[in-house]
């Protein structure tokens, strides 16, 4: 007769240090934090003082591999600001490179999102190097409301399209800072 009351968890005995010694509670990390750990997520983190009615946008440009990005946007605002995440824009000005920070400092890979960001005085200049009349508008908003700010994050993953053509867009609806954090990790699927 086997000293376990469930012989299925004999493997669970032989990780001790994996239970937390006060409670005997397993100890686990979540599927982004492992990709974390394993050196495949990313961050785009940067910050926009914009003038009244500038528009910054941010475009991803996906990979056509199957290694698909697991995507999460966030962002907040000093003011006011009306903003849209778009697949499939059509770009015909590019913006200033901006290379995707690993989230595991201690790892020399690379992400395989290109990302540019470009600002413009007003809407009608971000459209002529950014067209968005025939993207697929997967959100929209506003953060804040009159001149106060806000804030907007995901809370559930967009896993994106291979060797597609995503922006985010914002809009200072009034003047202020803009601060954006997209996080990604990169994941073939098993299935």
């Amino acid at each position: 007769m086997s000293q376990y009351k469930y012989p299925e968890l004999i493997f669970v005995d032989r990780f001790k240090n994996g239970f937390d010694s006060s409670t005997g509670a397993f100890n686990v990390v979540d599927y982004p934090h492992h990709e974390i750990h394993g050196g495949s997520a990313y961050i785009v983190n940067e910050t926009y003082d914009l003038n009244i009615n500038n528009v910054i946008d941010v475009r991803i440009t996906t990979p056509n591999t199957a290694k698909w990005a697991h995507f999460l946007l966030g962002f907040d605002t000093e003011s006011q600001y009306e903003w849209w995440f778009y697949e499939t824009v059509v770009i015909s000005t590019a913006g200033t490179a901006y290379v995707p920070r690993n989230l595991n400092r201690n790892s020399a890979n690379t992400s395989g999102l290109a990302v540019d960001i470009i600002t413009n005085v007003s809407l009608a200049t971000a459209n002529a190097d950014t067209n968005v009349s025939g993207a697929t508008t997967l959100m929209h908003g506003y953060s804040g409301s009159g001149r106060e700010g806000g804030s907007a994050s995901m809370r559930e993953e967009f896993i994106l399209k291979q060797n597609t053509i995503y922006g985010f867009r914002a809009e200072a609806i009034a003047a202020g800072y803009i601060h954006g954090n997209m996080t990604w990790y990169e994941h073939t699927n098993k299935g």
